[in-house]
């Protein structure tokens, strides 16, 4: 710890104080006290997350237990909100004011299709209007815009970095710019909520995910992940989650959990050694085991560093296609789950994603180190992003057809809410053009919030479910 350079800065204070006319005594006191407050903060690392005695399966937010989840009903309907910062929170606002503002019959009864959503994937940027809609309903469109969408988050964030005990904390190495990104959102945008609050509010399923730094694996929270760290996320705050969610490497740090394996008495699911025994015949179940392999001991991982979840899947769609290779057949997971077919399934995939600025290309001067990340980050989601949408569709349809039979058959519908859909080249553009950030001005938040409505509303294959429903 360089606790030399602060003695240093914090003596040079002194002196300018006294000689400005402040007495000794206080300039002294002042030195004790941030003396004290950094070395205190460099004392230990605490962890966000609680450790748990026993593993307690009806305790904690479990999104796959049926019990506690709403009635299922007919109509199946998943949101997936991609990352791209507010630009993305914009967008999938769009999409849920949509979808609150159509009208259907779903098994006899009049109905807004929102009251169909059973469960929200949200990534990044995301993961914020899911996280607010699982938590508060309808106020989402209420205040959800002037709390977070109209606001200048970035600026807030630097502004409470500079108050002078946040700036000591963060030149320690146990205090990150995240935690200090979850504590503003914890105020200022969740209401203090946590995951018991989350549960407590009975809404729709909602998985916030983020990525394993050292494997690059899809990291979501929910109780059963929380199980194998022995870890209660119970009274883990949502703020931490989205946090984690969208630390974009470099501009935010990962979030950190401890490690608690081992004493919990956990035990790894019946799929686990059949699927590390399988590697050939179940790759994807393999993946998925290999992934959970290192949280299992704690003595040889004790930390858990969390990143944006858009470096694993920017669409939030993929986990779903592991625990569907996990589980081995689309049969066994409606057995597994407790539950009758549907009429319909439908997935929309609030697809935010951005494209570089062309006049990088004008110049002979090469990028900056910031601007090159951006761009090899960028390259690389988009390309993830089209392999995931078609193996999500095909996993989708195949789905679908494995759980119909002659007398019920089950639709499927695939749809896409997407700035390529976008006819107009100049508007295309624009969207596709704004920045990934969380300062977008009030004109851009309005435009995306429409676009989002509007091209949910435009796509034939979810005019084409509505139909089917009148």
């Amino acid at each position: 710890m360089r606790r030399a350079p602060l003695a240093s800065l914090a003596s040079q204070n002194v002196v300018a104080r006294t000689q400005c006319g402040a007495t000794p005594q206080r300039a002294i006191a002042f030195f004790i006290a941030a003396l004290t407050l950094f070395v205190s903060a460099c004392g230990s690392f605490r962890a966000p997350n609680h450790p748990m005695d026993h593993v307690d399966p009806a305790h904690g937010y479990r999104p796959t237990d049926a019990s506690r989840q709403r009635e299922a009903g007919t109509v199946w309907i998943s949101l997936f909100f991609s990352g791209g910062g507010t630009r993305a929170a914009a967008f999938a606002q769009g999409v849920l004011e949509g979808l609150r503002d159509i009208s259907v019959v779903v098994d006899g009864e009049q109905t807004r299709l929102l009251d169909e959503v059973d469960s929200i994937s949200g990534v990044s940027g995301g993961s914020f209007p899911a996280a607010y809609y699982g938590l508060f309903g309808d106020r989402v469109f209420d205040d959800f815009e002037t709390r977070f969408l109209k606001q200048n988050v970035t600026r807030a964030l630097v502004l409470r970095g500079l108050i002078p005990w946040n700036a000591l904390r963060l030149l320690t190495p146990y205090y990150s710019r995240s935690d200090l990104a979850s504590r503003y959102y914890h105020e200022h945008v969740f209401d203090r909520a946590t995951f018991a609050d989350l549960a407590e509010a009975h809404g729709p399923r909602i998985y916030i995910n983020a990525t394993d730094l050292p494997s690059g694996t899809e990291f979501r929270f929910h109780q059963g992940a929380f199980d194998i760290i022995c870890s209660d996320l119970s009274p883990f705050w949502i703020a931490y989650a989205v946090a984690a969610s969208s630390a974009v490497p470099v501009l935010l740090s990962p979030v950190t959990l401890r490690n608690y394996a081992g004493q919990c008495g956990f035990e790894p699911p019946a799929w686990f050694e059949e699927a590390l025994e399988n590697r050939r015949s179940n790759p994807r179940g393999y993946d998925a085991a290999r992934a959970i392999t290192p949280f299992l001991d704690s003595q040889r991982s004790h930390y858990i560093h969390l990143v944006d979840g858009a470096i694993s899947d920017n669409l939030g769609l993929r986990p779903g296609l592991s625990r569907l290779a996990v589980i081995g057949s689309a049969e066994k997971a409606m057995e597994v789950a407790g539950l009758e077919p549907p009429d319909h399934i439908v997935y929309i995939v609030v697809n935010a994603e951005n494209e570089p600025d062309p006049a990088i290309n004008l110049s002979a001067v090469a990028p900056s180190l910031t601007a090159s990340l951006n761009l090899v980050t960028g390259a690389q989601i988009r390309r993830a992003n089209s392999d995931t949408l078609l193996l999500a569709e095909t996993a989708l349809r195949e789905f679908g057809e494995n759980i119909s039979t002659p007398e019920h058959q089950v639709a499927t519908h695939f749809v896409e809410v997407s700035f390529d859909l976008i006819e107009d080249d100049d508007e295309r553009a624009y969207f596709k053009r704004l920045p990934t950030s969380f300062a977008l001005e009030d004109e851009q938040v309005d435009r995306l919030s429409e676009a989002g409505g509007a091209l949910l509303l435009e796509s034939p294959q979810f005019r084409e479910f509505v139909e089917l429903l009148e």
